[in-house]
């Protein structure tokens, strides 16, 4: 039903020459409004009133909306044009593509003068005669930008998010007075918008769509509709309106939205997705320890290659890594056991891989840290599962602690700069727990920059078995562990220490981390799997219960070619059934909240998850689907 009508209102219109806002303009006109149009191009305008029809009344004005004043300015001609305006659309915008740590104080300033400051003042001017008339409209042309973190547009998003909240609680504070006023939100148009964006190292836009955002007009008329309706805030894209609630209600969600954008921003590398987010390469199972806990004991004793990965199933993965973002060269052994490492590694950066590989540390001497770090390596992890040698040896036997400690203060010593980024894996057991504050102190004094406080989730037989600390439920043990890992990670805060950990009890997710949809692995012997977990199947237990891991293959390296195995039936079905999985599972959760249920985020999670069809067989038997 509509409530306002455009026939015979005097609308100010700034921002008219561009691509939304020349389309407005002729839809108003067609709505029977008197115009006044604005831009900083005559020659723009001037085009633009010739395409309109010639019953329309027309006035235009010429401004620059970055100057100081300029709007105070185009305020008052706009009221003397028809003595009165009855509705601004504050229109005219710019973007602006930098990360927030290469602004500069001069672009900020002229993008909030454009997007925040002028349409502040335009509103300030036409107030006081709207309210002598108790009516008047205002229409805001803000974005999910202002409501999202979204990488390299954070000016842009801060300038929009300022002029959203303002006129927000202006509208509160107007309404008495008959003023409407609307914040309209209209996702991504395809217009001259990145074109016309400032940006730092010739930063490219990005799309999030195919099309490059809806059609101008289409959005236009939206734009209209939604200003002859009720006041408040409308959102014309629905995903932006869902990522909007969610980054306040569940911003991780959001995060693992953008996180691959974010990777590409911050690169610098064109929007261009990539086939596969995560390519993880066994390059050797073998390993010169012998570690308590390692499930892969039997599968290394019985390996082919003693355990190494052939040169020829690299070769047959190297054509392909221009199609990879992400490099990992881990499996269930020690990589610096592969003698083509350091060139693999070299491999992988010069296709524009992210790269990086886990290892125990030992073997990390001079002269391969040196060559590790020429090749451009991006990270790389070390497993010490103890911060004192007593307990890190009685862990990884056959390792030596001060060695290990020295590598990892070796590489952080003769990196220069941030990469590659140090990381410590510490898997938490009842021999180890103790330390976890400790290992912060080790990292902080190694040069490390990250800790992972992983679970010993993997088994096979009895090998791992008996070492987790989660359980299906929480238990007074389980919460007391809980708080003395938080301290460790306060601890970590404090010391600049980053770190990551996982839950002591299970909470089914959508998909894993590994995320079979644009992930696969390939194992020393060239066959490709899922993950590691359905690579290597065999007795396991889940949450205390005795069951079979599968083993699942698409097939084998060099004998099919990578991509052909990543179309087979078998790689098509987890691919289909995780994406119907978070497909349903963010409907649901999303609808609730943006259709304004208030039922608790325990209950939300729950109905999402039982949205979600069944996962395949081997996930379900799996800690990692659960976040463990």
């Amino acid at each position: 039903m509509v409530h306002y009508s455009f026939k015979d209102k005097a609308v100010l219109v700034t921002g008219a020459s561009g691509g939304l806002g020349s389309a407005l303009v002729k839809i108003l006109a067609d709505r029977g409004a008197r115009l006044i149009v604005t831009s900083r191009s005559e020659k723009a305008i001037q085009e633009l009133i010739q395409r309109l029809p010639e019953t329309t009344q027309v006035k235009y004005f010429t401004a620059d909306l970055s100057v100081k004043g300029e709007a105070e300015k185009l305020a008052r001609n706009a009221i003397s044009a028809f003595g009165v305006v009855d509705c601004l659309f504050n229109n005219a915008g710019l973007g602006y593509f930098a990360l927030m740590e290469e602004t500069s104080d001069e672009n900020i300033r002229y993008l909030f003068e454009i997007n925040t400051f002028s349409p502040l003042a335009l509103i300030r001017i036409l107030v006081p005669h709207m309210k002598q008339r108790r009516s008047g409209r205002i229409v805001n042309i803000v974005s999910a930008a202002g409501r999202v973190p979204i990488p390299s547009v954070g000016v842009y998003g801060g300038s929009k998010s300022a002029l959203a909240v303002m006129a927000n609680t202006m509208r509160l504070e107007l309404e008495p007075f008959g003023i409407d006023i609307i914040n309209v939100y209209p996702g991504t148009i395809d217009s001259s918008f990145e074109e016309n964006a400032l940006r730092e190292k010739n930063r490219s836009g990005f799309c999030p769509t195919e099309r490059c955002g809806e059609p101008k007009l289409r959005i236009a008329q939206q734009v209209v509709t939604a200003a002859e309706g009720k006041a408040g805030e409308v959102w014309l894209e629905r995903e932006g309106k869902r990522l909007a609630v969610g980054s306040l209600i569940w911003p991780k969600l959001v995060d693992r939205r953008i996180r691959r954008l974010r990777d590409k921003v911050v690169k610098n590398e064109p929007m261009k997705q990539r086939r596969w987010r995560l390519l993880q390469v066994e390059s050797a199972i073998a390993c010169n320890l012998k570690c308590v806990m390692c499930p892969w004991k039997e599968v290394r004793d019985k390996a082919a290659n003693r355990g190494i990965m052939d040169q020829k199933v690299w070769d047959a993965v190297k054509q392909h890594l221009p199609e990879v973002a992400s490099l990992d060269l881990t499996g269930g052994g020690e990589p610096l056991l592969q003698p083509n490492l350091t060139e693999w590694v070299a491999d992988g950066k010069a296709a524009g891989c992210e790269t990086g590989f886990l290892t125990n540390g030992l073997l990390l001497t001079e002269k391969i840290t040196l060559n590790l770090l020429a090749s451009g390596l991006d990270w790389i992890c070390v497993s010490m599962d103890g911060a004192s040698k007593e307990t890190y040896e009685r862990i990884r036997i056959g390792s030596d602690f001060d060695r290990v400690c020295e590598n990892v203060a070796r590489i952080a010593r003769m990196r220069s700069g941030p990469a590659p980024k140090i990381m410590i894996n510490f898997v938490l057991m009842r021999m180890n727990f103790h330390e976890a504050e400790d290992m912060i102190r080790l990292a902080a004094r190694l040069g490390a920059d990250q800790v992972n406080f992983k679970q010993c989730e993997v088994i096979r037989g009895e090998h791992g078995k008996g070492y987790g600390l989660f359980a299906s439920e929480e238990t007074k043990e389980i919460r007391r562990l809980s708080k003395l890992l938080s301290r460790a990670r306060k601890l970590g805060r404090t010391l600049n220490i980053e770190t990551t950990a996982f839950p002591f009890v299970p909470t089914e997710l959508p998909v894993c981390a590994q995320d079979p949809r644009d992930s696969v692995f390939v194992r020393f012997d060239g066959s490709v799997a899922p993950c590691i977990n359905l690579a290597i199947g065999g007795p396991t237990s889940f949450f205390g219960t005795e069951v079979i891991m599968p083993t699942i293959h698409y097939g084998r390296l060099p004998q099919q070619d990578l991509l052909e195995l990543f179309e087979t039936v078998t790689c098509k079905f987890y691919k289909q059934r995780f994406q119907e999985r978070v497909q349903a599972y963010e409907k649901t959760y999303m609808d609730a909240l943006t259709g304004g249920s208030h039922s608790g985020l325990d209950k939300l999670r729950d109905k999402a998850s039982k949205a979600m069809p069944e996962a395949p067989q081997g996930c379900l038997v799996c800690h990692y689907l659960y976040d463990i």
